[in-house]
């Protein structure tokens, strides 16, 4: 048992010893001035993330708008050829995959036109999940930042604890001392909460920011998919079935319309 008291005494001494390094008065507010920081600077990095992410949909939406025309074996084949040569990045590159195979089902009309028919609902094809227009890691960000000023609050209220307890033990049976001593552990002890509302702050407008951008990439994925929709004809299962019985009943009127 001895050796794992020593264990457990020597963890709880490294705990005591990073609370004593947010027992100063300014310890909270470079806390909260860091919780800012990193808050914004991930702000930034997700804003580049996502607006590259979004690049190759929202050019493909953009060409589709320019042509001005129903899609065709010619508008697949050469449709790379106006688009922007950009960097598009790993997620645009699994984005071209999902176009590319969404257009090897087309199935084209054997008249002049041309028009391209797909057995598949560009709204399941081209859907946010499928061109990982996703959040990813950036969703644990928000509760993160809340944990992280939790658990330096309440170092910094261990170190207080600490202080005022050698401070009320040094002072004696005097009761001015003591009550210095307790009026300085409230004093530091709500100190230490700014660190914990840094955290709720920087939770709160990192919630607001993945909301926006949540919101805006449905909408990129949705335009996409509305542009692709109005400019072929969708064949689903479902659509199909739907003429073959409207077929069946119109045949059935023309047999009991000769029968008569």
């Amino acid at each position: 048992m001895e050796p794992v008291a020593g264990i457990g005494a020597g963890f709880a001494q490294a705990i005591l010893g990073i609370a004593d390094l947010l027992k100063g008065t300014s310890a909270p507010g470079m806390v909260a001035l860091a919780l800012f920081g990193a808050t914004g600077g991930m702000m930034l990095a997700a804003q580049i993330l996502f607006w590259r992410a979004c690049s190759y949909p929202k050019d493909l939406t953009y060409v589709l708008k320019r042509e001005q025309r129903p899609i065709t074996r010619a508008l697949v084949t050469g449709l790379h050829i106006p688009l922007p040569k950009r960097n598009y990045g790993p997620v645009s590159a699994r984005q071209m995959r999902v176009w590319t195979a969404f257009c090897d089902e087309f199935l084209y009309t054997s008249d002049a036109s041309g028009r391209a028919a797909s057995p598949i609902d560009p709204a399941l094809a081209l859907s946010r999940e499928a061109l990982g227009l996703r959040l990813g890691i950036w969703r644990i960000v928000p509760g993160t930042l809340v944990g992280i000023g939790l658990v330096l609050t309440f170092l910094g209220l261990i170190a207080a604890l600490r202080e005022a307890g050698v401070s009320i033990t040094a002072s004696g049976s005097d009761p001015d001392m003591v009550k210095k001593a307790l009026s300085d552990l409230l004093t530091i002890a709500s100190a230490k909460f700014i660190m914990s509302l840094a955290g709720l702050t920087g939770s709160i407008v990192f919630g607001v920011f993945l909301k926006a951008w949540e919101v805006r990439l449905e909408t990129i994925a949705t335009a996409l998919s509305d542009e692709v929709r109005s400019r072929l004809d969708v064949v689903t299962p479902e659509r199909t079935l739907q003429q073959l019985l409207a077929s069946s009943h119109r045949l059935e009127g023309l047999l009991r319309t000769a029968k008569i």
